[in-house]
């Protein structure tokens, strides 16, 4: 039972008593009660009217701008890019889902609106409305934060200029002994001088210029754009995939107002404090790389404290008996998992394609616990490589993480396996290609030997071969637009091998394959795999998401050799994307390459804007602009700066 004393106090409370609510009857007690149940009656229709008002205003806002994107954490994520066929609902690898949007915008993850809003402000892009038209289009900023002018930012490009920052600002820690790789550093890989094509090189970075901007017009700080919709989706927890994938790319070509812009966006409003199951594998890949790589080129610290910040939140992934890490990860919360689908076990590419970057913020931050983890790793895979029941050297996509077993024999340097190989090779490089990475170097010969002993075969063409995959003691002749990276790896990896020449022989047929999945379509554009019969090459995959790998591989040779028959494949590619990828509204993919009218699918791929558009424009620059003896690229496309190393874990014991 309640009781309501019979004084007015300040603090006066209600008293539980055995029977019921005793109140003072007395009249003027009575009145004074029903007066506070009016007013707080009258209080509370006003409050909703003013929520109802608000809430109105809110979703005003939402639909000028499609939303605001940091309001989207725990929207159902993608599966792995390079994962594609089964339904995400089940956790299974699947095409990108899009993030629905809420009806009204609340706080989220601690989150704020200032009470002082900016004043209404406009971005002019200089993406116009309808196919050739001249008139730009605009986007209110009003409801987002202000774009302040960004900070130590002193090396900024001027148009169509390769940055090149001084080496004693590149980092905190540059390297073992707080050296800088720098030509002449390191082995000269016999790279081909070439000069640039100005027309075709600008006509790219036109197309970047317009895809950004679609993107920017439409869904910054989302994601991704979906262009035939106008509106950006939320594939990776609302980190801004393409913005951070685009900051190198944007650097590169020397675009500095949209780098500006993508720069304050990710000082201002990236964060991880996300209740967002994040793919350990595609965050560390996009943003970590994403992010390291503008620090090496801009010398921008900022870019490292954010990268710092988010391994933190990833380090749960960690915490298995193997150290080889879970897939997944809450980025708020901590909850670490593999997928169902995977049966507990974590797969090939996404534990074995971290090193690259997490040995990098070590070196740029003096802080070691990121490249013993990453390290850590590979070690414990070189020590039961025996035990896969394939090749030695081939290593099946499944791995349990607490037992330390591999889960079947399925091989593949396409989907789950490919960038496991491509770090192999690329963390040697980015060592500096020294006597303490031969660990490295030795696992990736290894693996090239098995590969082209048991997988790679002819095609029907003369001077063509394709890779194959391998299940159950047998070759499976399928070849993933993926695979085509092979390419581009063996010629990386020629140089300081005994194999050179038959590395270059056998990069030089597996392009031209990956050339032939392009100029046989009715399109000019590969289809996502391919099978083989008799040796003849038949669709598979019959959609295709603007995927890099072939102008990748492409772009070696070219670098390698200078044959300007590269050149030619590459802007036959790049015309063939512009005329069937490019909408109104920013650059898609497409359903059926089989097809002249090949349909379009809803989504612009960040890795469209990090990779394949970058790829297309080094192939058309100059020899120094991203000197390959200086720098190493992801398999994003993010170029790092090679450091030489005295030390590794890997091989030592």
């Amino acid at each position: 039972m309640l009781e309501l004393p019979s004084t007015r106090s300040a603090d006066a409370r209600p008293r539980e008593t055995g029977g019921g609510v005793h109140l003072n009857t007395d009249k003027w007690q009575l009145r004074e009660l029903e007066q506070t149940q009016e007013s707080i009656a009258k209080e509370t229709e006003k409050l909703a009217q003013e929520v109802q008002r608000l809430s109105k205003s809110v979703r005003e806002s939402a639909e000028r701008v499609d939303a605001v994107p940091e309001l989207l954490d725990g929207a159902p994520g993608p599966a792995d890019r390079r994962e594609l066929g089964a339904s995400a609902d089940d956790g299974a690898p699947g095409m990108n889902t899009q993030a629905k949007a809420p009806d009204l915008p609340a706080d989220a993850d601690g989150i704020k609106w200032s009470d002082e809003k900016p004043a209404s402000t406009t971005y002019t892009s200089h993406y116009p409305t309808t196919a050739g038209s001249t008139t730009p289009m605009k986007i209110d900023w009003a409801p987002l934060a202000e774009l302040t002018a960004p900070q130590n930012i002193e090396r900024m490009p001027s148009d169509g200029d390769f940055p090149r920052p001084e080496t004693n600002t590149l980092a905190r820690n540059s390297g073992p002994n707080g050296e800088v790789a720098h030509s002449g550093t390191v082995p000269n890989a016999k790279w081909a001088t070439v000069y640039v094509d100005e027309e075709k090189r600008d006509a790219v970075r036109d197309a970047m210029r317009d895809a950004y901007n679609a993107y920017e017009t439409y869904a910054m700080g989302y994601d991704e754009l979906q262009p035939l919709t106008k509106r950006g989706k939320n594939a990776f927890g609302g980190l801004g995939a393409t913005v951070i994938d685009s900051l190198d790319t944007l650097w590169i070509m020397g675009l500095k107002d949209q780098y500006s812009r993508a720069r304050n966006w990710v000082a201002d409003r990236l964060h991880f404090d996300r209740n967002y199951e994040a793919s350990v594998f595609e965050t560390t890949i996009r943003v970590v790389g994403g992010l390291i790589a503008a620090h090496d080129l801009s010398g921008d610290e900022m870019y490292l404290d954010k990268c710092l910040d988010l391994v933190r939140h990833l380090k749960p992934a960690f915490s298995t008996e193997t150290g080889v890490p879970y897939n997944i990860v809450n980025l708020k919360k901590g909850w670490a998992k593999n997928p169902t689908w995977s049966r507990g076990a974590s797969t090939l590419a996404e534990f074995g394609t971290l090193q690259m970057e997490y040995i990098a913020l070590s070196e740029r931050t003096g802080d070691d616990e990121w490249r013993q983890l990453a390290e850590s790793i590979v070690e414990t895979v070189r020590k039961i490589r025996t035990q896969t029941g394939t090749p030695l050297g081939l290593y099946p996509l499944y791995l349990n993480p607490h037992r330390g077993t591999w889960e079947n024999t399925h091989v593949s340097f396409g989907a789950m396996g490919d960038s496991w190989y491509e770090y192999l090779l690329k963390v040697w490089v980015q060592g500096g290609r020294t006597k303490a990475m031969k660990g490295w170097h030795d696992m990736w010969e290894e693996s090239m030997r098995a590969m082209i002993d048991k997988l790679v075969f002819d095609g029907e063409e003369a001077g063509t071969k394709y890779v194959a995959e391998y299940n159950a003691n047998h070759a499976v002749h399928k070849m993933d637009h993926l695979t085509c990276f092979v390419g581009g790896m063996l010629v990386l990896g020629s140089h300081g091998s005994d194999h050179e020449d038959e590395y270059m022989k056998v990069a030089a047929a597996i392009t031209k394959m990956c050339w032939r999945m392009y100029s046989t379509q009715p399109t000019g554009i590969a289809p996502e795999f391919v099978n083989f019969q008799d040796k003849k090459m038949h669709v598979g995959g019959k959609f295709n998401i603007q995927r890099p790998e072939a102008i990748e591989a492409i772009f070696y040779m070219y670098r390698k050799t200078g044959d300007p028959m590269y050149r030619e494949w590459a802007w036959e590619m790049f015309t063939n994307m512009r005329r069937h990828y490019r909408t109104e509204t920013g650059w898609v993919g497409l359903k059926d390459v089989r097809s002249p009218n090949p349909g379009h699918d809803n989504t612009m791929q960040s890795f469209f804007l990090a990779e394949t558009l970058k790829y297309f424009y080094l192939i058309f620059s100059d020899s120094d602009t991203i000197n390959l003896d200086e720098w190493v690229l992801n398999t994003e496309a993010h170029p790092i700066r090679v450091m030489p190393r005295d030390k590794s874990d890997v091989g030592t014991n």
